[in-house]
């Protein structure tokens, strides 16, 4: 019928527009990946060097903090290798997202419910909650851009997704200057501790 037309050509028209407006963000994804890569080698390092020290069991604030940032740079890694996927399409970038923000829900009301339950034994228990604000902003905007992906599939979708690496991004440097500060000052304040003094020698 004249009147009707397939909607073949249309759906491949707005994919190959998608994929090169992707195209156009290649360099940026590709320095996001690497960054998240080695802040990730660096992170391992930091936690390999300062393990006796997270290993405490009182100390859940600092676990906590490790595996946040952890999270933040293995999404972000993740999140940029998809787009960098040759021949992508929104659908495909669309499922990789829903599922990042499903296990970024998932983890982060987790960690709320862990600091909640040890209240009194972390320490700064309300600063600790501040700190999943990156995440969960961040995990929000994800969920978002997942939606607009599968439904609409347009190119645009692409600046929500820097919004989410640089949330991530910044919420992982957080937790992660506070993590070794801590660490490095509580070590500090033992090195510094004073001696007992010697035992008097019998007359």
């Amino acid at each position: 019928m004249a009147g009707l037309r397939s909607p073949i050509p249309a759906l491949y028209a707005a994919r190959v527009s998608f994929q090169a407006a992707v195209l156009s963000w290649h360099d940026f994804y590709l320095a996001t990946a690497g960054a998240a890569a080695a802040l990730l080698g660096l992170l391992f390092v930091g936690i390999s060097i300062n393990l006796g020290a997270l290993n405490v069991p009182e100390r859940i604030d600092l676990r906590q903090r490790a595996s946040q940032a952890f999270t933040n740079l293995t999404f972000v890694l993740i999140l940029s290798l998809s787009v960098l996927i040759p021949q992508n399409d929104p659908q495909s970038l669309a499922i990789t997202c829903a599922i990042l923000a499903a296990i970024g829900v998932y983890r982060g009301v987790r960690r709320i419910r862990t600091v909640a339950q040890h209240w009194t034994v972390v320490a700064h228990p309300v600063l600790a909650l501040r700190r999943q604000a990156w995440s969960l902003l961040a995990v929000v905007l994800l969920a978002f851009a997942a939606y607009d992906l599968w439904t609409r599939g347009t190119s645009g979708t692409l600046y929500d997704l820097i919004a989410v690496n640089f949330l991530l991004l910044l919420g992982a440097a957080d937790v992660s200057w506070d993590l070794l500060v801590q660490v490095s000052d509580e070590e500090g304040t033992h090195d510094r501790a004073p001696e007992p003094p010697p035992a008097a020698k019998p007359d």
